[in-house]
This record gives C-alpha cells, structure tokens and sequence, in this order.
C-alpha cells in the first residue's frame, strides 16, 4: 500500500473576525496570502505488521502528516491514552481468561495484582501498556482466541506523541514491545514523536522525518523485494533492548528480598536459601532471582527422572544432590515485557551449581518466559478436587489429597489451602550439568558480570 501525503494550510484564517483582522493589519497579512506547505506528494510504503514513524521537532508537521496516513489506512484505530472504566483488566479484553492474560503480559502487564486493578489505579507507564493491549484486544475479530492466533487481524494502531509522556526506560521498554507485537502478531503501527532516543528499540520499518518548511525526508528501513516492490516476509524477533549491555548481576542475600516482595503476589518471608542475585541498572536494583532447595515431593519429577520406588532417605539424598529450584524471580515493573526476565533467569540457572533447576510457576502457563531461558516443561499440576476431593484440600484432612496430611498446620495451612486450590502449575526443569562438573554442592560467590 502506497500512502500518498499531501498536507497544506493557508495562512489566511478560514474564518475571519476583528482580531484576525487586527493580527493581518498588524503583521501585514494580506488575505490572499499563500499556504504552508507540510509536504506534497510525499510518497511512504505501508503493510500491516509494519511500523511507519513520523520524527521531527515540535511544529514540523509531523502529527499533521500523522492525521493525513491514518486517514487512508482502513480500520486504522487511535490509541486512547486515558482509558477509564471500574472494571478489572483482566475483564476489559474479552471472555477467554487465557487469551486476555496472554495479551497484558504481551504488552509488559504480566503480574497477578495489575490484572486485578482498573485503569484509574495504574501508573502513567502501565496506563500506556493496557491502552495498547485493549486497542489490539478491540480490534481482534479474527474469530480465533488471540493467544492462538498468529495474526489479530489487519490492525493498525495510530498515537501521536508516542511514549511522550513516560520516563524514557519505559518508553524504550513500550517501544520494544510495539516492535515485537508488529513482527509476532501483525499489528501495524502509524507514530509520531519527537524523541529520537526509541528509534533503536521500536526499530520502524520506515521513518518520515519532518524538517519543516515543506521539506519531508522518507528513510525506508525494512527494504521491500526488489523484484515487485511489495514487502517480503515478516522477519523473526530476536532484538534485545537498547540498554541490555548496562545490565549487571550480583550476589545478594535474603535481606534484599523486602525490596522487591511488593511487587510479587507471594510478598511475603523467603523460606530457605541456596543464593539470592540481584540485576542492577547502574546503580538501581531492578530485579531479583531466589534459589532454594527443592520439595521431595513431586510427581512430574519422579515420572520424568525415574525416582518412583526410592525410599525417602535416597530421594532425599539425590534430590538435595543434584536439584535446585528457582522460588521467586521479581522484576521492576518498568522492566517487565522487554525479554529481560528470560536472560536474567537463564544466567542464574547457568551458575547456579547444581546440575538440574527446577522452576514451579503458574504465571508460566500464561507467560513463556520459562521456554524463552531454555527451561523444558516437563507436566504441571493436576486438578487438586478430582485428585484429593474437596474435603481433602480445603481441610487437609489425613486422607491425602494433593497437599499431604494435616500434620502440616493448622488454620494458617488451611488458608493457603483455599487461596491456591484452584492453581495448577507447571514444572520446568533447566539441564545445567555442564556449568558444574563434579556436581559440586558448594554455591559459590558470583562475581560481578553483565548479562549476557
């Protein structure tokens, strides 16, 4: 599709009055005056799943030539920046719980208590973040739930000011994103902003750079072929983010988990530790992962490793040999949806001395981070009810159940009995006996390293 742009204004107001009159006589105004000319003919190649960026100074014509695209682009729809409403996001984005789920954590949302909130209790920069996934979620009439659907249609989503009002670690973090939903799902983006510092992260196929005075600059950045013109195939998203390189790991310890335990929905005490490691942006903590020893219990373990049949002290003894399992892993939430949390946890398995980490998450259906670190599912957790009954797990009664006997606890175990009931978690595990020959058991300090 070809976007022809013609954008021209006369000088002579449209309708005039005293003071226009006034402003003519004074300035010597005379109404047969010519046009600003924004640009003429201007020429810019456009598919859907592609991003098409309008850049210049402020009053360069560029949110003029902006209005002038998404005029001739069917079903091109406005990003509403504001959203309001009283409804949860989770409710905001269709029926199909998954699909909705998916579609935030796409667009960087991916934490239990945000899907919880409404729009008026969320941060400039989270606001931002749900405006894209509803505009995508409203435009979605493929008849395919859009956590399977490869395309969500021949959207086209149109923001003036683009990322202008966000901290600029957002605004890259958001612009990644757009270039990652354009490329993976096909959702064509038309922008406009006057800070340059994106471009690397959004990486548009296609710049228009507005210099003013009727002069208008198209740089095309995603070639077509060079047989027909038409664009080729869409390229696969391996990007990194702009500012991966000033990311940096470090050995902490159980007192940095405070910090970080409100922005995860198990906030509270750690259990026990085999290390703790911080990811640092400059001087700013921005990211947590805890290691801890595994459960001996576990059914898609024993099924995968063959450890059915062992007494308890051999399966103690060689699970506590050769599994670890990661307990929490927290992101700043200006961080989240940028493929960081992937490298972040695959470097801490990686040197973490044992030979297999395990990784037990529900949020793990809804968000393929684990796979993403080259961790391998291996099952996830049965239906509690069918497999104990009821009265087994909300009481945790002697009988057995998916939660063992009652000897656990008392009122406080029955609570977390109902608050997770319903979860059914999946089990990954990360090969990583070639980082720790000789099965060493010792953790040893890291030392201060990028990730990679």
């Amino acid at each position: 599709m070809i976007l022809r742009l013609t954008c021209k204004y006369r000088f002579a107001p449209k309708r005039p009055t005293c003071n226009t009159s006034y402003v003519q006589t004074v300035f010597g105004i005379g109404f047969e005056t010519g046009e600003n000319v924004i640009a003429e003919g201007a020429e810019v190649d456009y598919q859907p799943g592609r991003i098409i960026l309008f850049s210049g100074p402020s009053g360069s014509g560029k949110s003029s030539l902006l209005r002038a695209a998404a005029e001739q682009v069917p079903g091109a729809r406005w990003l509403d920046e504001s959203p309001t409403g009283d409804r949860a996001l989770i409710d905001t984005l269709g029926d199909d719980v998954q699909a909705a789920a998916h579609l935030l954590s796409l667009c960087g949302l991916a934490e239990a208590f945000l899907m919880l909130r409404t729009p008026a209790e969320l941060s400039d920069g989270q606001r931002y973040r749900y405006a894209i996934a509803r505009c995508i979620a409203s435009g979605a009439d493929t008849g395919t739930p859009i956590a399977r659907s490869r395309d969500w249609g021949s959207q086209t989503i149109v923001a003036d000011e683009w990322c202008a009002k966000l901290d600029r670690i957002t605004a890259k973090v958001v612009s990644h994103n757009a270039r990652k939903i354009a490329d993976r799902r096909g959702v064509g983006f038309l922008l406009a902003t006057t800070h340059e510092d994106i471009i690397p992260d959004l990486d548009p196929d296609v710049i228009v750079w507005c210099r003013g005075g009727g002069v208008v600059e198209v740089e095309r950045r995603g070639a077509p072929t060079a047989k027909n013109g038409d664009w080729g195939p869409r390229r696969p998203f391996r990007r990194p983010i702009s500012f991966l390189h000033e990311l940096e790991l470090t050995e902490g310890s159980r007192k940095d988990w405070p910090y970080f335990a409100r922005w995860h929905y198990r906030g509270h005490s750690l259990g026990f530790v085999h290390r703790v490691v911080l990811l640092w942006h400059g001087r700013e903590p921005v990211g947590v992962c805890v290691v801890g020893p595994s459960a001996l219990a576990g059914s898609a373990r024993s099924a995968a490793f063959g450890l059915r049949g062992l007494s308890r002290r051999e399966r103690a003894k060689l699970i506590n040999g050769n599994f670890a399992t990661v307990t929490r892993l927290v992101l700043d939430p200006r961080y989240r949806g940028a493929g960081i949390a992937a490298r972040f946890l695959r470097r801490v398995a990686e040197t973490t001395p044992w030979p297999w980490i395990e990784l037990i998450s529900e949020m793990a259906n809804l968000v393929p981070f684990a796979e993403a670190a080259g961790f391998v599912r291996l099952g996830r957790g049965t239906d509690k009810f069918r497999r104990g009954g009821r009265a087994d797990v909300l009481s945790g009664s002697r009988r057995g159940g998916w939660y063992g006997s009652a000897s656990r606890g008392s009122e406080t175990w029955r609570r977390f009995l109902r608050r997770v009931r319903f979860s059914r978690p999946a089990y990954y595990v990360f090969d990583n006996r070639q980082n720790c020959p000789g099965r060493e058991r010792t953790v040893a300090r890291a030392r201060r390293g990028a990730l990679p």
